[in-house]
């Protein structure tokens, strides 16, 4: 292995590059002569290009629509020498500028502790750093301390040790079928077995077959609390910090990725972490850091919300949108709240779509449910799609009045926009929602719509009842409060 030439990316190394999706960038790196270039992005080899008389290699790449990390992978061989460069390149999002970005990974830490606050009706503290709130110098602390280390110590030697199983029963199967007897040791007899005439063997048996060994319960926390372990570092690598920390988190970050890949998780039920009780030394220190990163974390968001901001920025804002949206509802001070799925735990909330995330009732008695990502196909109930598509809003508000018929409120995140403006076809979508969802009568029960997206300006409001609503990280969203309120004032009366 020797050292690889410099690669740049549009003249500049890569570290220092701004990538934005939907770009056109322009890769480049002197070779030896007499030797060979790829380069691979993402798995996908790039084509070369070379201008005559130059031995610098060139790639040209079209940045995908979606931010987030992709692996760059060089590779120069010649017939005495081969020589490799591996990176992660980060692209940025196109309608979010770098400072908005890091707001909307802030605004949902932020918002989280705030939303459990409300749904306990203020029976969980609300300050500035306390319970149920991230302190981001305690973090780095931790994370480039001992304890840290300690605990990735642990993980590898989950890696070293030979996997533990054990024999547990299959379905009963009949001996006939098996081409050699097997060993009776490796089998039971089952209560219904019969004797084969003039033998002793049964003519059904249970084989025994090794399975992974439920006692591997620990893996599973310790999984769990590396994927939000990971997740920490990401978010903390946006905030401002002396570039030896920085470099210190980056090599921990790499120490945590080659990890995860590396674990096989069981596939029996994770443990309850509440009921789970360690068993053996390195249990104990998992569990003791598990304690330990939640008391810096405070409460968040479950591990699957939170490795969005990786792979997909208008998923993310999709659900800064949702948490959003509940917690204005669920701040609301004449609104009585009955039931909540979004936390059913003491450090996580989530985003269930199988049941109403809040269902709550206003004063004349009107009941009230918010859904995210509610299925209406033909034949739902009570709304159903008044054709053969199956409609699937972000958020729905199911809005059942004492007297009166069944009404939908809309709201859809639209992660697009042209000079600040949705464009028209999203404002298509969103009077596709507004006549293709009704009852099963074929009345349309769609009140309003709003079409949430990553813009400045005013919300402009059409007699058709739908709303275009600007909505950005970092600003006040006393426009999607005061339209909420409204629309569901309008209707509940």
């Amino acid at each position: 292995m020797v050292n690889i030439p410099l690669l740049l990316l549009d003249g500049v190394p890569p570290s220092a590059a701004i990538i934005i999706e939907h770009q056109i960038v322009e890769w480049s790196c002197s070779v030896p002569v007499n030797a060979t270039a790829q380069l691979t992005i993402d798995g996908t080899v790039l084509e070369p290009f070379l201008r005559p008389g130059e031995t610098v290699w060139r790639w040209r790449w079209q940045v995908p629509a979606g931010a987030g990390e992709y692996e760059a992978h060089l590779t120069i061989t010649s017939a005495t020498t081969h020589s490799e460069w591996r990176d992660l390149i980060r692209v940025a999002p196109s309608l979010l500028d770098a400072r908005r970005y890091t707001m909307l990974l802030s605004d949902l830490t932020r918002i989280a502790p705030a939303l459990v606050h409300a749904l306990r009706g203020g029976r969980q503290a609300a300050g500035i750093i306390g319970p149920g709130h991230s302190d981001p110098t305690a973090l780095l602390a931790l994370l480039t301390g001992s304890a840290t280390q300690r605990f990735i110590t642990v993980l590898e030697q989950y890696l070293r040790r030979p996997p533990k199983h054990r024999l547990q029963p299959d379905r009963p199967q009949e001996l006939g079928a098996w081409r050699e007897r097997p060993d009776p040791a490796r089998w039971w007899i089952p209560v219904d077995a019969h004797p084969i005439p003039k033998t002793n063997w049964p003519n059904r048996i249970r084989p025994l077959r090794p399975r992974s060994d439920p006692a591997e319960r620990g893996l599973h926390v310790a999984v769990a609390v590396l994927d939000r372990l990971i997740v920490t570092v990401q978010w903390l690598l946006f905030a401002d910090m002396p570039s030896n920390t920085r470099t210190r988190l980056v090599a921990i970050s790499g120490r945590l990725r080659t990890l995860r890949a590396d674990i096989p998780v069981p596939q029996s039920s994770p443990p309850v972490p509440a009921s789970w009780t360690p068993r053996t030394r390195e249990e104990r220190i998992i569990l003791a850091y598990r304690r330990l990163l939640r008391r810096r974390l405070g409460v968040g968001w479950e591990p699957d919300l939170l490795t969005i901001p990786v792979h997909d920025v208008a998923r993310l804002y999709e659900v800064w949108c949702a948490a959003q949206v509940a917690l204005c509802l669920a701040q609301h001070p004449t609104w009585q709240l009955n039931a909540q799925s979004l936390c059913e735990d003491d450090h996580y909330l989530r985003l269930p779509t199988q049941r109403p995330l809040l269902s709550f009732a206003s004063s004349s008695g009107t009941t009230v449910q918010l859904r995210y990502q509610p299925r209406y196909a033909p034949d739902s109930q009570p709304f159903c799609s008044l054709d053969h598509r199956v409609r699937v809003p972000d958020l729905a508000l199911e809005i059942t009045p004492v007297y009166g018929q069944p009404s939908l409120i809309l709201l859809d995140a639209k992660y697009r926009s042209d000079s600040d403006e949705l464009p028209a076809r999203a404002l298509d979508e969103g009077y596709s929602y507004l006549a293709g969802i009704g009852d099963s009568h074929g009345r349309r029960v769609v009140t309003a719509i709003a079409l949430l997206f990553p813009s400045t300006g005013v919300p402009i409001t059409y007699p058709s009842g739908v709303t275009l609503l600007p909505l950005l990280p970092g600003d006040a969203v006393t426009a999607l409060r005061d339209w909420l309120v409204g629309w569901v004032g309008k209707v509940s009366v």
